[in-house]
């Protein structure tokens, strides 16, 4: 579940050294990120035991987002400080985004040098990857960011914890609309009301 990838950034090296190449390429992924307001499209979400789940994805930054899942009655909901999971009627979690990848992809002022611990920076076939950890919990786990093309689109994430497990989100139809209803992010943890959930 997309709970267990949120919940997790993880154990594993020290901060990488960078090169020169790789600082100039943590900074384009700095600019991508703070140049970034609304994503929408599809997710694929990959499991470490093997099983598969799809579903819809809204990203409003700074600081919303929502996972709508297909065949599951399951919702998740960013906003603001908090990751918000409604199962059925009910919201069953509530957790801050701090240590979750949420954190730095909803983030204001991304500067992944002050707000993560780089682990390691690739650039292949294409690709640029970044997999950072929580600087205050490194212990817990690593995520690893994943952009495609020369202008950088956000392609999945990976979650790995520490005993090697890995959860993987992958991003499809993706699109990048003017304006994302606010409504979609308004889920009531009090009274457990949702509103907004488009069918």
């Amino acid at each position: 579940l997309l709970l267990t990838a949120a919940s997790l950034l993880l154990a594993g090296p020290a901060r990488a050294e960078l090169t020169p190449q790789q600082n100039a390429d943590v900074e384009r992924i700095n600019t991508y990120l703070n140049a970034l307001t609304n994503l929408s499209g599809r997710f694929l979400q990959i499991s470490p035991d093997g099983m598969l789940a799809e579903g819809a994805f809204y990203l409003a930054r700074p600081g919303r987002a929502r996972f709508d899942y297909d065949d599951e009655d399951l919702i998740v909901v960013a906003r603001g400080q908090q990751l918000l999971i409604k199962e059925g009627n009910f919201v069953t979690n509530e957790l801050p985004l701090d240590g979750t990848p949420l954190k730095v992809l909803l983030g204001r002022d991304v500067d992944l040098a002050k707000d993560a611990r780089i682990v390691a920076i690739d650039a292949r076939a294409g690709t640029l990857s970044a997999t950072i950890q929580d600087p205050e919990a490194p212990e817990l786990g690593q995520v690893t960011l994943v952009f495609t093309g020369p202008t950088l689109q956000l392609q999945r994430w990976i979650v790995t914890d520490a005993q090697g497990l890995r959860t993987t989100i992958s991003l499809t139809q993706v699109d990048n609309p003017e304006r994302i209803d606010p409504e979609l992010f308004r889920l009531e943890s009090g009274n457990s009301s949702f509103r907004g959930r488009q069918d």
